[in-house]
């Protein structure tokens, strides 16, 4: 069984899509494979072609931490419900070569002892349906509103238009990534990306910070550790 996440993947328009990233539709905020238990870390988007006459096709970025942090400090209660009350991602699709059914249930946010955040999921395209308390679905669904508009209004979105050759990294755990509609116009947009687990990310800088006697290693890349 080949799993759902290939080593190499190519972004690219298609006329059958198995992925809305495949088609030229909008992207809304969202990390990728939050139905995995472990989703990857770094991800790697390569631009092999970006026409001049392909309209729209922006790439944008935003840090999770200060949004999340700022939650905490002006709603704090949506904050703990956010924390406490899973939520449902999934990916079930038969209709593909390789079948795929994953559903995996957790919280958005994750926390140390002391409340401090260490790891988040937000993937709403592959959100299912949720699983509470008949008390608690209110709940969840204000605190999920309230942060929801806090990263749509977010003054702290990056956007960028790649251009071929350029090279775009970032921690898919941290670090939601969307994308702009676009129009093609006979031409192409081709993206080829790939993922590096973050742990294994985190062990090489670490290595590397000692051995170059730098003064910082690398800090909360949202890898749900306690330390």
């Amino acid at each position: 069984m080949t799993a759902a996440a290939q080593q190499v993947f190519d972004v690219v328009s298609t006329p059958k899509p198995i992925n809305i990233a495949y088609t030229p539709v909008k992207l809304d905020l969202h990390m990728d494979l939050a139905y995995y238990e472990s989703p990857p870390g770094l991800q790697l988007l390569h631009c092999l072609k970006f026409d001049d006459c392909v309209t729209g096709g922006e790439s944008i970025l935003l840090d999770t931490l200060p949004v999340l942090e700022e939650l905490k400090r002006k709603y704090s209660t949506y904050f703990d419900t956010l924390v406490s009350i899973p939520a449902t991602f999934q990916k079930i699709h038969y209709e593909r070569q390789n079948p795929i059914h994953m559903v995996y249930r957790r919280p958005h946010i994750a926390v140390n002892r002391h409340r401090k955040v260490i790891g988040f999921f937000w993937a709403p395209v592959f959100e299912g349906p949720l699983v509470a308390s008949k008390e608690d679905v209110g709940k969840y669904y204000e605190a999920y509103c309230c942060l929801s508009k806090l990263f749509q209004t977010s003054t702290l979105k990056i956007q960028h238009r790649l251009t071929p050759g350029e090279l775009l990294v970032f921690n898919n755990r941290r670090v939601l990534h969307g994308r702009n509609s676009f129009t093609l116009n006979g031409g192409m947009r081709h993206l080829q990306g790939a993922y590096v687990n973050i742990d294994e990310f985190k062990s090489t800088f670490e290595f590397l910070s000692r051995q170059l006697k730098l003064d910082s290693g690398v800090r909360n890349v949202f890898n749900q550790s306690f330390s």
